[in-house]
């Protein structure tokens, strides 16, 4: 059992991991669960955002330790086979063209801390922390951990949350950059779909290459970025959606996106 529900919020797409008895811990099933369910929104013109959350104030725990007990004794190419299933996760959320929010209660360790990272915006309860926890249990991050926090934070800081696995209060993330709204204990997934009801009604191409743009910048050159950048703007002026944003900035009025993709 995946331990995943799905549910519509008008064209917001929200998954909720629901396992409470381990605090939201992560599993194979819920791995390829939510990976087939961002690769279904991905292609689907009713969804503009996705918003993914945890059930009962806390969003997740990670890995589930007696998995992971089971695993150790396993071979090499067993052992990989979880973590495959984890990436190709973390890899269909970074290419799908949507919005992901994470709304974080409680906390998020682990494949949990990865999970949120991996996702384009985060929103957190001022409560909440986060731990990238593997080293407690002798165990190195997976899932993305060293590169999306690696992208956001000081190395300094980097450091300290792999070789300790401390829990990082999410106000000191805010302040770095990292988390993109904090909100009252209780109040982050409410904030959450705001925020994804705005971008759901935005203009769903010019999202998806910014999207891109922001992922690419990270590798690229600056002149393979400025050229990736050029083909972007010099598409999107000719598209529906860019004819549509400059008349509507011109005639002083709220531009209409929807189904202009």
């Amino acid at each position: 059992m995946e331990k995943l529900i799905l549910e519509r919020k008008g064209r917001v797409l929200v998954a909720t991991i629901d396992d409470p008895a381990t605090r939201n811990a992560l599993n194979w099933d819920f791995y390829d669960g939510f990976r087939e369910a961002v690769e279904a929104a991905s292609g689907d013109r009713s969804t503009g955002a996705i918003v993914v959350t945890g059930t009962q104030g806390f969003f997740s725990s990670g890995g589930n330790v007696h998995g992971l007990k089971e695993r150790s004794r396993a071979d090499y190419p067993a052992r990989r086979s979880s973590v495959e299933k984890l990436h190709a996760m973390i890899l269909a959320m970074r290419a799908c063209p949507k919005p992901i929010i994470a709304a974080v209660e409680g906390g998020a360790a682990g494949a949990g801390a990865s999970l949120a990272a991996a996702c384009d915006l985060v929103v957190a309860a001022r409560d909440a922390y986060f731990s990238i926890a593997y080293v407690k249990i002798g165990l190195t991050p997976d899932g993305g951990a060293t590169a999306f926090f690696g992208a956001a934070l000081p190395r300094q800081l980097l450091a300290e949350m792999v070789f300790t696995g401390d829990r990082i209060p999410v106000e000191r993330l805010h302040a770095l950059g990292l988390i993109n709204r904090l909100t009252e204990p209780g109040q982050s997934l409410p904030t959450a779909l705001e925020l994804a009801a705005r971008l759901a009604d935005g203009p769903a191409a010019a999202l998806a290459v910014g999207k891109r743009l922001i992922d690419s910048a990270r590798l690229n050159t600056l002149e393979a970025q400025l050229e990736a950048e050029a083909e972007g703007i010099a598409t999107a002026i000719g598209g529906k959606e860019g004819r549509e944003g400059i008349a509507a900035f011109l005639e002083k009025r709220k531009p209409d996106f929807r189904g202009l993709e």
